[in-house]
Parts: C-alpha cells; structure tokens; sequence
C-alpha cells in the first residue's frame, strides 16, 4: 500500500519495506520499567519498527530514498520492490537513490538475491563522507560487525560503480541538498528537499524507536556506532526541525513517516502530515 502526501508543490508517495522486528534490548541508558510504559512494549520486550521508503519526482527523474532492505535481514522486511511497482513506480523506473547511509535496511536492497542491481537505471546520490568511510579499507580497533558491514555494503554498490553521485554539504542535485548528521554512522546523512513551501528533511535514522526518542530524545541506541555523538544530532535536529517548521521523511517513524515535529514538555511529538491520496 502506498500513502500519497503534499509537501509544497512536491507529492511525496511514502512506501513500506515492511517492518523490523527489535527489543528494548537495544535502548540505553534509560530505566527498563519507564522505556517499557512509554513504549507500550509487550511483556517480552519486542518492538516492531516500521521501515519507510520515499518517492518523489521532479525534472523528468524520479527519486527514492533509501533502497530498502532486501530479502536476507528478516521475514518481515524486502517489501519495497512489489511495493514500488504496485504504486506504479516499478524498480527499473528509478533514475535516482538518495541514500541517507548504508546500513543494512537501507542499502541491502539495492541488490537482488544474485547481487544484481535492483534499480537497473538508477544513479546513488551518497555523501562522500559516508562513501569514504565504508569504501575504505578496515581502520584500526574496527569491531568484527563493522567490518562484515563494510565487505557488504561494497558488494551493495558494486553494481552502481559506474553510477554514483558524491555529494558534500551544500550541494544541490534535483533540489536536494545533504548534510551531515553523524552519529548513527561516520557519514550518516540528512537531506534538505525543496519543496516550495517548507523544506522537507530526510532523516534516515536520526530516530529509531519513536515512542522513545521523540518525548526522551537524548534517550541512545545501540544501532548507533557513535551513541553520544548521534544523541548531539539529533538533539540538534530536532531542534532545528520543529523551530522552522519543517517537514520530516522518517524511516523508523510511525508509517508514513511524513508529518511535522513539535515541541512539547522536555521533549518533542511528531504530528503526521495528512495523506493526499484519492
């Protein structure tokens, strides 16, 4: 199912890849019983964590942000290539991915089962720094994870070697512009999307667990490589987001993911943005 929504003069159509199954296990730094009753967690702990993809189109090319999980993370996961040509926007229609970093329910996607490429005609926008830092090779006191994350991700691109775009901060391509946001990765991105009117933010994984870090927003994760450091960003981002009014693309949000942050208490809530669809 695809939710269609307004943005400016910009329709953003919100696909699923279907949902991460996650616990409590991976929160840090808060009380048990307290990230327990905030979260309406069941009694074993386990939450599920929605996975959004995002299409737009602008100047005869047609974006899509993120590439999805692929078919080895979990059962639930590897919606978004049926999702996409059910929407009407099938893979080889693609002419651009915007990645916002290349963790493994972002990018595994990219490739099918063979480790061919899914969106055939298809350009990666990626910042160079994210690029860099998993293209590169192994730097001193790597832990084994991110190691085997780096081997997989430089199969998820091989295919695309011929056709990836790398950005910096302050570039504009097709009305999108990156910028750092690290923390969650070295290189993890967010770009600003134009929009005429409020400018549309991309956060990749700024949030993981929504009922948490919207009202605890200083509340870490273990998904994280650099905790403290992405606990920074995202304060500061949501700072900046509900301040200015912008609108936000959230992968792990409640689906759809669109809407809009506000302040509220020592925290933040997310309003989600109403849906356009017929």
């Amino acid at each position: 199912m695809s939710l269609r929504y307004k943005v400016g003069d910009l329709e953003i159509v919100c696909i699923s890849d279907g949902t991460l199954r996650s616990s409590l296990d991976y929160v840090i730094g808060l009380d048990r019983d307290i990230a327990r009753r905030i979260s309406d967690a069941p009694d074993d702990d386990v939450l599920t964590i929605p996975v959004n993809n995002f299409v737009f189109e602008r100047e005869g090319a047609r974006l899509l942000i993120d590439g999805g999980s692929g078919t080895k993370m979990q059962a639930t996961l590897g919606r978004l290539p049926a999702g996409l040509s059910a929407a009407g926007y099938p893979p080889e229609t693609i002419t651009h991915v915007v990645l916002t970093h290349l963790h493994p329910d972002h990018a595994d996607g990219l490739v099918d089962d063979e480790m061919n490429a899914v969106f055939p005609n298809a350009t990666l926008l990626v910042h160079e720094a994210e690029f860099a830092f998993w293209m590169g090779e192994p730097r001193d006191g790597e832990n084994d994870h991110v190691k085997r994350r780096r081997a997989r991700n430089q199969a998820d691109v091989k295919p695309y070697r011929d056709r990836i775009r790398l950005m910096r901060d302050g570039e504009s391509f097709l009305g999108c512009s990156p910028f750092l946001a690290p923390g969650h990765t070295p290189g993890h991105t967010c770009w600003r999307i134009e929009t005429g009117g409020p400018d549309l933010i991309a956060w990749g994984d700024v949030v993981h667990f929504a009922t948490i870090q919207f009202p605890l927003p200083e509340t870490a994760v273990k998904y994280d490589l650099d905790p403290d450091l992405a606990r920074d960003t995202r304060l500061r981002l949501l700072d900046l987001i509900a301040r200015e009014g912008l609108v936000v693309a959230g992968v792990h949000v409640s689906a759809p993911g669109i809407g809009t942050v506000v302040r509220e208490g020592p925290g933040y809530r997310f309003v989600p943005a109403q849906n356009s669809s017929n």
